[in-house]
């Protein structure tokens, strides 16, 4: 009999970050997140891949749980209880009324491109600025 992890219920959100791994640093957002981790947008890393989220002074460890061509799921190394980042949580789900779903988990779901506003990206091929991110 398997064991069902309990979540809690994403609260979306659009925070821009900055991804640090020990070879680059890149930028993306948060599309949604709870306390115990987020998926992020603009940038992907290997499953697996240890690195830091950095918003506005403040620095999470985090591991990259899955990833696909533009987003990846993140679960940090411990759980969110101040800063920066846990109030801009707090707020979200304040401002969500219940049984609202999560008003930004739909940017997960946008074509790269569209969210970026088309600056030449391609949807598929070859990775040419690293880390997945592709230029024109």
């Amino acid at each position: 009999m398997e064991t069902q992890v309990e979540r809690q219920r994403r609260i979306g959100v659009e925070i821009p970050v900055t991804i640090t791994t020990v070879l680059d640093s890149l930028e993306a957002a948060i599309a949604d997140m709870t306390e115990h981790g987020a998926q992020v947008i603009g940038c992907t890393l290997p499953a697996g891949t240890r690195f830091q989220i950095e918003y506005m002074g403040q620095t999470l460890y985090a591991q990259c749980r899955w990833a696909e061509v533009d987003r990846m799921g993140v679960k940090f190394s411990f759980p969110l209880t101040d800063g920066p980042l846990h109030e801009r949580l707090m707020l979200a789900r304040a401002s969500q009324l219940p049984g609202e779903a999560p008003t930004g988990t739909h940017l997960a779901y946008e074509p790269m491109q569209a969210r970026l506003g088309g600056q030449g990206l391609r949807p598929f091929g070859r990775a040419t600025g690293g880390f997945g991110r592709r230029t024109g």
